[in-house]
């Protein structure tokens, strides 16, 4: 009897796992994203008023409704691009800290910040320079003069908006994509540098674009410094609670 010569079998390699990771054009995508997603929600709006005819504390209330839209798409665009570029939760940032100081230094930095401005614009002023266009700030477009149950309305949602969704879905956006993608590919100053100019003007307003950067340029370093997005969500959180309440104490006295 003779034996069968072997069979060989044929050789299968491996399949290959995409490398995970932000790729260069992210950065651009996501701008496009930024930007298209502001254009598509502000066209709905528009259209959703003209069509109700609404007016006063209607136009705020659908204002306030799709600002949390607009956050919303953002943010959940940027966690889309991520899936498929095969970035998990933790790559992206949801990872436990190293450290959690640099809330504190990130907190304390914008505050500083906020009053070295604004002494820096009275001084100007007192000079006689025309500080208009840098005067006012970011506030909360709340009419005074509604009822109670439609103030108190507004509030809630904006608060919502301020508070709880905006530190998450522009730290997912600024940091977790615009400054983790270009931090891979530039030095971290300049990768800092300009994804705080990205988040000062994402506020469409000269009045804050240079502190707001500034600000930005401090929320990426904690996030570096970090290791974490939850250590500028933190922050974020913080400085936006006190402006809430700030703003609600106006509001109400």
């Amino acid at each position: 009897m003779f034996a069968e010569p072997p069979v060989a079998t044929a050789f299968r390699a491996p399949p290959v796992v995409p490398k995970a990771g932000w790729r260069g054009r992210d950065p651009l995508i996501g701008m496009g994203i930024l930007v298209a997603g502001f254009v598509l929600i502000s066209t709905l709006l528009v259209a959703f008023v003209t069509a109700l005819d609404l007016k006063g504390d209607g136009q705020d209330f659908a204002a306030a409704i799709f600002t949390i839209a607009f956050e919303v798409f953002f943010g959940l665009s940027v966690l889309m691009l991520a899936r498929r570029r095969h970035i998990n939760l933790a790559q992206l940032g949801f990872r436990r800290p190293d450290r959690w100081a640099p809330v504190g230094i990130a907190v304390a930095g914008s505050y500083s910040v906020l009053l070295g401005y604004g002494i820096a614009i009275q001084a100007l002023h007192e000079l006689g320079v025309d500080t208009g266009i840098f005067e006012g700030g970011n506030s909360i477009p709340i009419d005074e003069g509604s009822d109670t149950l439609p103030l108190v309305g507004l509030l809630v949602i904006f608060g919502v908006a301020v508070v709880a969704v905006a530190p998450l879905a522009e730290e997912i956006f600024f940091r977790g994509l615009l400054f983790r993608a270009l931090d891979g590919v530039w030095p971290s100053w300049a990768a800092i540098a300009v994804s705080g100019l990205a988040f000062g003007a994402f506020h469409v307003n000269l009045a804050v674009l240079l502190p707001f950067t500034i600000i930005g340029m401090l929320f990426a370093w904690a996030f570096k410094a970090s290791g974490s997005l939850w250590v500028s969500i933190t922050a974020h959180f913080i400085i936006n609670t006190v402006s809430l309440i700030v703003t609600v104490i106006g509001v109400l006295n």
